[in-house]
């Protein structure tokens, strides 16, 4: 550390700016990486909740409605939710009971389709800023490392007899900007692939989920049709 505020203390005004702005690129990326941690751990936690009750009512939407609904800000739920109002929309109803039609199912698949992509868009927020701490920082402290050592260089032009002694400041003074873009970068792009990581998985439970969903209206729908068959007969 020591090291590190010495060399800051050496460098040029140049220099000292892009350390500036490397660390506060690092400090906003790591409010980022904190808060989408927290936010991955509730979702996946609440998506758990919501596939535990979904196994447990096995395959009962209405009474999954009923208790589900109050879940805004589930993503499992917001799906599910989406999916059943779909039904009550295109599904006509007899007897109290929604009839399943081809329609109805292709209803259903656009919903969660849509779900699913709006979910996605918000569980990449934020992600993006990772992405460019992680590709801009290295190249700004290369920036500030390129800048030092021409200024080394220049000095050496201006010096007669320039020594070792008077070099090696100016070049570790140079080569802090790199650090600091490398200090900024790291985590950023480690954290970026970790969330894309969980991200993806989420985004399979959720198809899952969806296709699971459909299943069990196609399910209905050859029940009804059967039924319907044999009370002609």
């Amino acid at each position: 550390m020591e090291t590190l505020i010495t060399g800051i203390r050496d460098s040029s005004l140049v220099a000292q700016l892009i350390v500036l702005i490397l660390i506060g690129a690092s400090i906003v990326s790591w409010g980022v990486i904190l808060y989408k941690m927290r936010w991955f751990r509730r979702n996946e936690r609440d998506v758990a909740k919501f596939r535990s009750q979904f196994d447990h009512l096995g395959g009962n939407l209405d009474a999954l409605h009923e208790q589900t609904i109050s879940w805004k800000q589930n993503p499992a739920a917001t799906l599910f939710q989406s999916c059943y109002r779909e039904i009550h929309l295109l599904a006509p109803r007899e007897a109290n009971v929604a009839v399943i039609r081809g329609e109805v199912v292709e209803g259903v698949e656009r919903a969660s389709e849509r779900t699913i992509n709006e979910t996605e868009m918000h569980l990449e927020k934020g992600l993006s800023l990772l992405t460019m701490t992680a590709s801009t920082c290295p190249l700004l402290g290369l920036l500030g490392t390129v800048w030092g050592i021409l200024e080394v260089f220049q000095a050496i032009d201006r010096s007669s007899t320039p020594s070792i002694g008077e070099i090696a400041p100016g070049i570790s003074a140079a080569l802090i900007t790199t650090i600091f873009g490398l200090i900024a970068a790291i985590p950023a792009a480690a954290a970026y692939n970790l969330f894309l990581v969980r991200l993806n998985r989420m985004l399979s439970t959720l198809e899952n989920l969806a296709g699971q969903i459909t299943n069990i209206l196609v399910r209905h729908q050859i029940r009804q049709t059967r039924s319907t068959g044999e009370s002609r007969r």
